[in-house]
């Protein structure tokens, strides 16, 4: 499973195909140049490129070249992907998919948002007229997998986390039965909890990251949603960071 949850709360509300290609449009799925976001607090340098997890093959390509230009000034770069990194049986990778998808309301299979073999996105049916991609691996996108590394949290942590918190996530006939490729229709956790985790949780601990980080340049490159939300836990552990005029 991919970790990234760009479209996640924007797209599981709309109804109906047309209501997705509107949707897409409102959150500038069809963008075809990237943005880069400066903040600072005196001591070290963050650059957010807000990342779309759909979108056309030139977004992507704008994206390497500002990634390409931000390491050859010495930022090293942050990326997001909740991919379990230890080992789990069969079942419990099976019951993992099964929690993240009640958690998150969505299924988001290995090979991205967009499934062109039975032309859905995210379990919806869709007629991708435009052309958009799934998000390309980061060599792909051009950066540094040796210097750069993936701060997100594992799914397993995150499940983890939530249960914690809020108590086990309890899965019904449904949630065992649905086929992945489908609509998730199984009940989806509560969107105040599920947000919770999803950004809230993931803000605070890339945050700290960035706190701990020895490195004075950073590069983030993650999903739109979590900027806003990173800027405030940011500025919660130190007033002085601002965001600073687009260059």
């Amino acid at each position: 499973m991919k970790g990234k949850l760009l479209l996640l709360l924007t797209l599981t509300g709309l109804l109906c195909t047309s209501c997705l290609s509107i949707g897409l449009k409102m959150i500038g799925a069809y963008d075809k140049e990237a943005t880069v976001s400066h903040y600072s607090n005196g001591d070290k340098e963050v650059a957010y490129i807000p990342m779309k997890h759909i979108g056309p093959k030139e977004f992507y390509g704008n994206v390497k070249k500002k990634v390409d230009s931000l390491q050859a000034e010495g930022y090293i770069v942050y990326m997001e992907s909740v991919r379990v990194k230890d080992s789990l049986t069969p079942q419990q990778k099976d019951t993992l998919k099964w929690k993240a998808r009640k958690l998150t309301g969505v299924n988001i299979s290995t090979s991205g948002y967009i499934d062109t073999i039975n032309k859905t996105l995210m379990g919806y049916k869709f007629k991708n007229r435009k052309g958009l991609i799934n998000q390309p691996r980061y060599f792909v996108l051009g950066v540094d997998t040796i210097k750069g590394r993936v701060v997100d949290v594992p799914m397993n942590d995150l499940i983890a986390a939530y249960e914690k918190e809020y108590g086990p996530i309890v899965l019904n006939d449904c949630d065992h039965t649905l086929p992945w490729d489908q609509k998730y229709t199984c009940g989806k956790i509560a969107g105040e909890e599920s947000n919770a985790m999803i950004l809230d949780y993931r803000n605070a601990h890339l945050a700290m990251e960035i706190i701990d980080e020895k490195n004075k340049k950073i590069a983030v490159i993650y999903g739109a949603l979590h900027e806003n939300g990173l800027y405030k836990e940011l500025k919660i552990r130190d007033s002085l960071w601002i965001k600073k005029p687009l260059r």
